[in-house]
């Protein structure tokens, strides 16, 4: 592969990154505010609700099952993203390498030796 394919393919991954943590930071925002509200209706459904504790909170988890459920998705939104950024970091070493195998191979070529 071209030393010039490479820094190109590293460029553009370095970009992909940079906008792979910001999607995260949105990720996580909206992760935050789908528990709160899954936690405040939770709280308020058990504290006004009758019965013995495991009836109120019974009540409570069944009257938010649509909010536990967008926190859910909310937080494996954030896992998968995390993910995608580990990958990211992956492809960027494997790079990083080729690119250091490229110029020992220019370097190498440049001395006469023969592999």
């Amino acid at each position: 592969m071209l030393p010039a394919v490479i820094a190109q393919q590293l460029g553009q991954l370095g970009v992909d990154l940079d906008a792979a943590v910001r999607r995260l930071g949105e990720l996580e925002a909206t992760a935050v505010d789908a528990e709160a509200t899954y936690k405040t209706k939770f709280s308020r459904i058990f504290r006004d609700s009758s019965g013995s504790v495991e009836d109120r909170k019974q009540q409570a988890v069944a009257e938010c099952d649509s909010e536990w459920r967008q926190w859910s998705l909310a937080a494996s939104a954030v896992h998968i993203q995390k993910e995608h950024i580990k990958a990211l970091h992956a492809r960027i070493d494997v790079g990083r390498t080729l690119a250091s195998t490229a110029r020992a191979e220019a370097s190498l070529a440049g001395s006469g030796i023969t592999p």
